[in-house]
């Protein structure tokens, strides 16, 4: 990466070139572990995974009804229905040898397997059957009680509410691939194929520091003194780690002194970060002392991003170890985090689609863009019905946009991306969203 350290190259970098920049200094981490499939939430499979066996293991009903032929119901009606000989009851988990003949059927619950010969289920609601069992609203009845014949008021066809063997996976393909961020769905996938523990990349750690003379302890109690501050920017940048699957290092609070930056950052050092993650220290003033430590003990790459909330932004080494500086506004340093920090920080732990899913979608309000740079505002996204049936996004703006206004990231689920050039958009015209934590699968 070209260095871009110092007020001889005063270039902005726009954000996606930034993060181009950025992931192509990564690489996922070498390291990898097996887990138990529960403890693989959140964390990127390094291994194709083979279907161990067919799913599901055999043909089953899909609902409850009666298993038949369905050349049998072929000239079924409602005025003319079809007649036809229940020869037992199928209870998931139930299986019997016994195939069926022509003109018979099963009672059939859903999730039993189909009898031999039977290839179609008839829904109850299709059948003047009482209930299964027989059950007409009174405790008497039970599931043991089945009638002995049933009219079918319907005709189906061969498959019709049967789910097929292997339908879902087929012994020896693929399940799921390498690369793979394992969600709750992917979890149940390797749970329905027996699968109990798998392979995947560690979790990064992050060393998260705040930074600032104005903060007060994280336990502090009580009023604040003139000019003290509450330190949110160290709570959010760990829960935003967290959130992305990062085991976190709490580095705590640094003064606007080079010692004491410098000291915490060696303790992040010290204590095996993968990552170092600050917040204040990067802007032009006396006191931004972040950016002066980094180059004093490693270098600076990039020192500007091209954006707004979160212009002041240094990426860079430090002893070695990676890492990314940001804003000291509170909304600057979630913004950044969301723009830059996430995408390196799938990349370092394997996920393949570190790039995330932007939208376009209708603006609900008026626009400005009088900041001369790309802005990301905070908006709430949602989805319409639209003109002949069509579906379309549609978003307005959280409300003030100001750097130090938290509540606005905590009503937000996008980014509404205004280019540079967009001065104005007006109501009811198109505009680009990215989607918080929300990413291709491949």
């Amino acid at each position: 990466m070209q260095v871009n350290d110092g007020p001889a190259q005063w270039r902005r970098i726009p954000v996606d070139e930034a993060m181009r920049a950025l992931l192509a200094e990564f690489d996922p981490v070498a390291d990898h572990e097996r887990v138990p499939v529960q403890d693989a939430l959140g964390r990127t499979l390094v291994e194709d995974i083979p279907a161990p066996a067919d799913v599901p293991p055999f043909d089953y009903a899909t609902l409850d009804g009666y298993a038949v032929r369905a050349a049998d119901t072929d000239r079924a009606s409602r005025d003319r229905p079809v007649a036809l000989a229940v020869i037992g009851v199928l209870a998931a988990g139930a299986v019997t040898s016994r195939p069926l003949g022509m003109g018979e059927a099963y009672r059939i619950l859903t999730g039993a397997p189909m009898p031999p010969g039977a290839d179609a289920v008839v829904p109850f609601e299709g059948t003047d059957g009482k209930g299964f069992g027989g059950w007409d609203g009174s405790d008497a009845m039970s599931l043991g009680l089945a009638q002995e014949r049933v009219a079918v008021r319907v005709p189906v066809r061969a498959g019709d509410d049967v789910r097929r063997r292997a339908e879902d996976q087929r012994s020896g393909e693929v399940l799921l691939r390498s690369g793979t961020r394992v969600r709750p769905a992917e979890v149940a996938v390797l749970a329905s194929a027996g699968i109990r523990s798998t392979w995947v990349h560690r979790r990064i750690r992050i060393g998260v520091l705040s930074t600032g003379d104005e903060l007060v302890a994280r336990d502090h109690v009580g009023p604040l003194g003139p000019g003290r501050i509450r330190d949110a920017n160290g709570p959010a940048l760990l829960a935003l780690a967290s959130r992305d699957g990062a085991e976190t290092v709490d580095l705590g609070q640094a003064l606007d002194e080079p010692t004491s930056v410098r000291a915490s950052l060696l303790s992040g050092v010290e204590r095996g970060c993968d990552l170092l993650v600050t917040s204040g220290g990067v802007s032009m003033g006396d006191r931004d002392m972040v950016r002066q430590v980094i180059r004093d003990d490693g270098e600076v790459s990039i020192w500007s991003i091209d954006v707004r909330p979160g212009k002041p932004f240094t990426f860079g080494r430090f002893h070695g170890v990676p890492i990314m500086a940001l804003p000291g506004n509170p909304v600057s340093a979630m913004v950044t985090y969301e723009l830059l920090v996430n995408p390196v920080v799938r990349r370092m732990q394997g996920d393949r689609a570190a790039v995330p899913v932007e939208v376009m979608a209708i603006a609900d309000q008026e626009l400005l863009n009088d900041s001369g740079r790309e802005n990301f505002v905070r908006g709430v996204a949602r989805i319409e019905g639209g003109d002949r049936g069509a579906i379309e996004w549609h978003v307005r703006p959280t409300g003030p946009q100001g750097s130090g206004i938290l509540t606005s990231m905590s009503r937000a689920n996008c980014l509404i991306r205004l280019s540079a050039a967009t001065k104005h958009v007006a109501r009811g015209a198109r505009v680009r969203l990215r989607l918080m934590d929300a990413f291709p699968l491949w």
